[in-house]
């Protein structure tokens, strides 16, 4: 019998509707029978929108909340004035080992202070990550961290190379994913000191084969999907990410210009309405837009504050990936055969 998993799912402080939350966490349970969830909300409101999928009802707890975190909230002052939001009773649903996993559409600073609070990193990790996972020309790739650590340290760095190559084989299934370092170019004297410290450490971690390091990677690299795997530090990252996602709603917008500009125009988009509804699925933002807090000792995972159904459901399947393949696990044991060599 397969283990069932328990995600905790806080429900406020964001523009996320219940409608689309619950719609996604109901097609996630469809593909992945074994999950329980413990979701933090108005229960009334919460009652009247669940009430529409049976099976999702009779597999959540529905916990009442009044108390919320907003998006404006500052980390530094919520630790003490907002101590029932739905947010931390969440989090503290981990940490008292009730729920498995925690997934958010609220603040991203909060989230991160509380779950650093609360369910503290792994002893092996210096810091937590925020990762991603990006579409590409070949496939999809893992890049981190996007924003949970703006210093840029050759420690972290490495640290980052170590949970995102977890995170690849788990999610890739393959089992050495090629890591690549973001530089401003791929000569090895380019980038700072932090970059170049990194860079030779994970050398010569891949040449005792523990860590598939590809080498300096470029921006335009990421979506030529090059490495399996792209590390940098929280403030590149998420530069990158924000400009990644405002490219990819200019490309949807100028597409729909151009096929309602002329009636040969509009019959082309009617012939070809498949092939391109794949192309804005697998590039629309709305779905890839959860970032999984690597490195603690449970799993978190902060979706966009506007998410729609698909994002909701797409990264309900990752966490149910992450927890059933035991990811932590996986980490611990990538970490104690470097501390090895």
């Amino acid at each position: 019998m397969e283990k069932v998993y328990t995600l905790s799912v806080d429900t406020l402080g964001s523009e996320t509707s219940y409608k689309d939350i619950l719609k996604g966490l109901n097609l996630s349970l469809l593909r992945n029978i074994n999950y329980k969830f413990k979701i933090f909300g108005d229960e009334e409101l919460l009652k009247k929108e669940i009430s529409k999928y049976e099976r999702l009802d009779e597999s959540s707890e529905l916990i009442h909340c009044e108390e919320f975190i907003s998006m404006d909230d500052k980390p530094s002052d919520i630790i003490k004035t907002k101590t029932s939001s739905s947010m931390l009773r969440a989090i503290k649903s981990v940490e008292e080992k009730t729920s498995d996993a925690v997934l958010s559409f609220g603040n991203t600073g909060a989230l991160m202070t509380y779950s650093l609070l609360n369910i503290k990193t792994l002893a092996e990790i210096k810091r937590p990550a925020i990762a991603s996972i990006w579409p590409n020309l070949k496939g999809e790739s893992i890049v981190l961290d996007l924003g949970a650590n703006t210093k840029k340290d050759s420690r972290y760095l490495i640290d980052n190379a170590i949970l995102g190559s977890s995170l690849a084989s788990i999610l890739f299934k393959i089992s050495s994913p090629s890591i690549g370092i973001l530089n401003v170019g791929k000569e090895d004297i380019k980038g700072s000191d932090e970059i170049k410290l990194a860079a030779d450490e994970l050398s010569k971690l891949s040449d005792t084969s523990l860590i598939n390091y590809f080498g300096y990677v470029e921006g335009n690299d990421i979506s030529n999907g090059l490495t399996n795997v792209v590390v940098t530090d929280g403030f590149t990252g998420n530069i990158s990410l924000k400009t990644a996602e405002g490219t990819a709603k200019l490309f949807q917008s100028h597409l729909n210009d151009a096929f309602r500009s002329s009636l040969i125009s509009k019959i082309g988009y009617f012939l070809s309405s498949l092939a391109m509804k794949s192309v804005k699925d697998r590039l629309d933002p709305r779905v890839h837009n959860c970032g999984i807090l690597m490195g603690l000792n449970a799993l978190v995972v902060k979706c966009h504050g506007q998410s729609e159904f698909k994002g909701v459901s797409y990264a309900t399947d990752i966490i149910y990936s992450l927890l059933s393949n035991d990811v932590n696990q996986k980490i611990k044991t990538y970490v104690r055969e470097i501390q090895h060599k």
